[in-house]
């Protein structure tokens, strides 16, 4: 583990914001759970996979973890004793963070109280529970490459982009999937899909439809969780909306420029 004295506070409030636009402690707590000791269930078409324990500490979480350990989880999917993660884990969209935002990720999380809590082990049905079969997926469907600003568009809509695509991983519950459980891309990116048993409605189309939004409803809705032409964030939204109130200003509407000007 490291030495996070080594990491300054503007370091570790960088890292504070970067899990909060990432929601990690919504997926790593447990119902009743101590924050990021992991056991939450998530539900998917293959069964019930559980979070790990993302505190510090040395036998049940991550304190041991060296930086590289934990930057080829979040870029490769790869545990730190080589068994492939499952991209319930979406190391898929996280991939695209900067290196100095993992790294003050890194030093974040590891300045956080240690937990000792072990998650339940998740056991899915044959042919699922084979772990390296996840390298030939992640060979079929993901690239680690990390997020690269397009020199066409505004530093507001890059960033929004870079924060709509890596951290914020929308596309997990807002795209639909394929047989194989990856995201679809292209033309679906973004298109719609499901998160624990609510529909995730499509992002792609926003400024179209029977309701169009506005740049500054959709800014006030990700602030606020309220609109009053389109209603209350319910459900899995819920917890999304308390990270990004966490975010600056600046942030919240430069994912709103980015969502308004794609689709």
């Amino acid at each position: 583990g490291p030495d996070v004295s080594l990491y300054s506070p503007q370091a570790l409030e960088r890292g504070r914001l970067v899990a909060a636009a990432g929601d990690c402690v919504v997926c790593h707590t447990a119902p009743g759970g101590a924050a990021n000791a992991g056991g939450f269930g998530l539900e998917t078409p293959f069964g019930t996979i559980y979070s790990t324990n993302i505190t510090p500490d040395n036998e049940t979480g991550i304190g041991r973890w060296s930086y590289a350990a934990f930057e080829r989880a979040m870029r490769h999917g790869i545990h730190q004793d080589g068994r492939q993660l499952y991209p319930a884990f979406p190391y898929t969209a996280f991939a695209k963070l900067s290196d100095g935002d993992l790294q003050a990720l890194y030093g974040y999380l590891m300045s956080q109280p240690a937990v000792k809590a072990k998650a339940p082990e998740t056991q899915l049905a044959f042919p699922y529970n084979l772990r390296p079969a996840m390298a030939g997926w992640n060979l079929l469907f993901h690239d680690a490459t990390p997020f690269k600003a397009d020199p066409a568009r505004s530093a507001e809509w890059n960033r929004g982009a870079y924060l709509v695509e890596g951290a914020g991983h929308c596309a997990a519950c807002h795209s639909p999937r394929n047989a194989l459980g990856a995201e679809k891309t292209g033309i679906h990116y973004l298109g719609g899909g499901e998160a624990e048993g609510w529909t995730a409605p499509a992002l792609n189309q926003l400024a179209g439809g029977k309701l169009p939004w506005s740049r500054e409803e959709l800014y006030q809705y990700l602030r606020t969780g309220f609109s009053a032409r389109h209603g209350v964030a319910a459900g899995p939204m819920a917890p999304v909306i308390h990270g990004l109130a966490q975010l600056p200003e600046a942030d919240v509407r430069a994912m709103a420029t980015y969502l308004m000007e794609r689709g």
